[in-house]
Order: C-alpha cells, then sequence, then structure tokens
C-alpha cells in the first residue's frame, strides 16, 4: 500500500475512508496510538490513509473533490442579540 494523505486527527481521515469506501476502494487507517492506549500519540506522525497503488490516481481525484473551499460554508450567522448581555443573565 501506498500513502494517499496524513491528518492531523482520526476524524478527517474516517472522512476520506468513508469516500474511499463508498467509491470501492479499498484503503486502510494507520495510526500509531498504543492500539488505542495513547490516543495523543498519533500527533506526532499524523494520522495516515493508505490505498492501494493502483487506485491512488482514482483515490486522489476523490480526494480533491472533497476539498471545501471557505465560501462552501457560507456566511457566518449574524444576530442582532447582544451575546454579552446573555452572558449576565446566565
Amino acid at each position: 500500500m501506498i500513502l494517499l494523505a496524513t491528518f492531523a486527527n482520526d476524524l478527517e481521515a474516517q472522512l476520506l475512508a468513508s469516500q474511499l469506501k463508498d467509491a470501492g476502494i479499498d484503503h486502510r487507517i494507520v495510526r500509531d496510538d498504543g492500539g488505542g492506549q495513547f490516543p495523543s500519540m498519533h500527533a506526532s506522525d499524523g494520522v495516515r490513509v493508505m490505498v492501494f497503488e493502483d487506485d491512488l490516481e482514482f483515490a486522489r481525484e476523490i480526494m480533491e473533490a472533497r476539498a471545501l473551499d471557505d465560501d462552501d460554508f457560507g456566511t457566518p450567522f449574524e444576530t442582532d442579540t447582544n451575546l454579552d448581555e446573555f452572558a449576565d443573565d446566565i
């Protein structure tokens, strides 16, 4: 298997893995966290998503298609409520 991507956390790796699975691409998530005993250990090497070399190009296309721009999130929620006043009431 060959490295497709490295992520800072397991959630991002799992999201990509889900899309790879939906596309029929066999993959593995590799992390060094002591079998789950030391979840913060993977911070040094990251969480790696591996695929077979024959699937690498298609997997990269899937990964690039899922990339989001800041504009994909729309405009921030705006409110007329003064949140500082609300916090004082709590």
